[in-house]
């Protein structure tokens, strides 16, 4: 057996070896909505120990798992316009003013999201 031969013998052996690994081995699981909640809240600066950390997790994390992360990047947005808003306020944070703030601002912001006008099709009155 010449050295090339060898060579070739262990780079399919090796190949054979992986293909073996990667078809037996347990798949990865996805990650669930809630930790990808947690990502995307903590992206636009809202973390556990800030106010309207709570109301930005339950709000990405149902947006999730209805299959739409266009949603859940937009209310973590609008949780954090809405802390921007009440510190802008001379707010602090930990007070009930600023959570009444916070309750209000994400609601309004929320409304405001989605209240873009519907689009029809040209022929909708012909239906």
């Amino acid at each position: 057996m010449t050295r090339n031969q060898l060579h070739a013998g262990l780079a399919l052996g090796s190949v054979f070896l992986m293909a073996g690994i990667v078809t037996f081995a347990p798949p990865i699981p996805p990650a669930s909505a809630q930790s990808q909640a947690e990502r995307i809240c903590r992206e636009q600066g809202i973390t556990s120990r800030t106010e309207g950390y709570e109301y930005c997790l339950s709000q990405a994390t149902r947006a999730l798992e209805w299959g739409k992360p266009e949603i859940a990047y937009t209310m973590a947005r609008v949780t954090a316009n809405a802390r921007d808003s009440c510190l802008e306020y001379g707010l602090s944070p930990a007070t009930s003013g600023y959570k009444s703030c916070m309750e209000r601002e994400t609601h309004a912001r929320r409304l405001l999201v989605f209240t873009d006008e519907p689009q029809y099709d040209k022929d909708i009155a012909h239906q």
